[in-house]
């Protein structure tokens, strides 16, 4: 053990969330050279072994000023520890400690010793899902009022940062849940979330839900809002940080063609593009297009109804550096190999949900690769939109027999590069087809 100082000290010690395995060595030291060891209850208990032979003060919660006052008093004469959760910066005490001492003019020797936070934990659990640039938003409105908190998250939204939520409900706080709820919905659609609860500790619990899924959760729980560039693939949520774009993680003889992954599925794609090659013998882009529509489809005259305009590389470009991608319909959403948000997950009004839907979110169209795969009158809507937010790609293969066709056609107008069908043909399955093989050449390395 440490000699003790020769004056008092106060250590302001973050013990993560919970888990001993999850504690600093430096925490635990601090600790042990420590004659007092001051905490809110729930806390201390956390780290009892560590302040068997201590001198323990704790306090119920909502006493942090109270705990604050007699640590500091006791730092005058005596060496304390003050325990605080995760990191004692984030959402933890130690503002309260440096605004307590600076107002007061009071002059002690105070050392914060870093903890493991929440985010980091609840992130670490999920897979990645946090891995850049983030926002974290506490939902509690004991300390600042509802609207400032309400303001925070828009703008985290607007942002697409990947949001971590603290403190989303408890039983006085149902409503602020509820009223976030609505804003991410109305932003992002029914996006994907990370909801882990009591991360490393006992009563653990980690699922990955989409927004419209979320019910139990309470202080105990921290929420991970993915961003328009999160994927979930086999239970694991992350967001790529850009290595794909810059270095090629993936190896070319490793990219899965046309969605094979097994051995056998292999095979069974490469037979399948032998054959497609015999229907349909253009190489690059343009003619991997048309023989995943005509693989999609069984049918080799829908090579016959494909439009190109502009360059359709731009496409693969926009989805390489990691542009958000939006579909008309879940049905197009849930067959992607990226994630993606839905317009009709955003409807509100008279028209369709779909046009409507889209019309809600048009700042977020502008720079991104929309996909519509079912619905005429959101191909509509996108024309009248893209003049002022335009996105980078399109993709429109509506069916059907009123305002299909035309609304084709005024996308063929824009000046926006776009894969489309002629006339009435189309449909989602088309749709997905186009964007997954769009995909799939952002995937290779250059």
């Amino acid at each position: 053990m440490s000699p003790l100082p020769l004056r008092g000290k106060l250590y302001v010690v973050g013990i993560g969330p919970g888990s001993r395995a999850m504690m600093t060595l430096r925490a635990m030291e601090a600790i042990r050279e420590s004659e007092y060891v001051v905490g809110y209850r729930t806390y201390v208990e956390r780290i009892s072994d560590l302040a068997e032979e201590k001198k323990v003060i704790t306090t119920p919660m909502r006493k942090e000023l109270e705990r604050v006052r007699i640590a500091v008093e006791l730092a005058k004469n005596h060496v304390v520890s003050l325990i605080s959760g995760g990191d004692p910066s984030i959402y933890g005490i130690l503002p309260l400690v440096v605004e307590y001492v600076v107002e007061n003019g009071i002059n002690i020797e105070i050392e914060a010793i870093p903890g493991v936070t929440a985010v980091s934990a609840a992130s670490s659990l999920l897979g990645s899902p946090i891995c850049g640039d983030f926002a974290v938003v506490s939902l509690s409105d004991l300390l600042i009022p509802w609207y400032v908190v309400e303001q925070r998250l828009i703008h985290a939204l607007n942002g697409n940062f990947v949001i971590a939520i603290y403190n989303p409900s408890s039983r006085r706080r149902k409503r602020n849940l509820r009223r976030a709820v609505e804003l991410i919905r109305k932003f992002r659609g029914d996006v994907t979330v990370g909801v882990v609860k009591n991360a490393y500790r006992e009563s653990q619990k980690v699922e990955i839900k989409r927004l419209s899924e979320i019910d139990d959760v309470d202080m105990s729980t921290i929420l991970i809002v993915g961003n328009s560039e999160t994927r979930v693939v086999g239970g694991t949520m992350f967001t790529p940080r850009g290595y794909s774009r810059k270095y090629g993680v993936v190896r070319k003889e490793e990219v899965p063609r046309m969605g094979a992954v097994t051995e056998e599925a292999r095979e069974i794609a490469r037979r399948s593009e032998e054959i497609l090659k015999g229907f349909h013998g253009e190489d690059g882009l343009r003619g991997d297009i048309v023989r995943r529509c005509i693989a999609t489809t069984g049918d080799v005259g829908i090579k016959d109804f494909l439009r190109f305009v502009g360059d359709t590389e731009e496409g693969v470009r926009a989805i390489k550096e990691g542009c958000r991608i939006i579909t008309d319909v879940h049905m197009v959403r849930v067959g992607l190999r990226r994630e993606a948000i839905s317009a009709v997950d955003f409807a509100d009004g008279s028209e369709t949900k779909t046009a409507s839907g889209l019309k809600r979110i048009k700042e977020l169209v502008r720079d991104s690769v929309v996909a519509i795969g079912n619905s005429p009158s959101a191909a509509l809507a996108l024309c009248d939109i893209a003049s002022r937010y335009p996105p980078r790609f399109i993709v429109a293969t509506p069916v059907g027999f009123v305002n299909a066709a035309e609304s084709k056609e005024m996308i063929r107008r824009l000046d926006i590069p776009s894969v489309t069908t002629e006339g009435a043909r189309g449909g989602s399955g088309i749709c997905v087809a186009i964007v997954n093989c769009l995909i799939e050449h952002a995937e290779r390395p250059d």
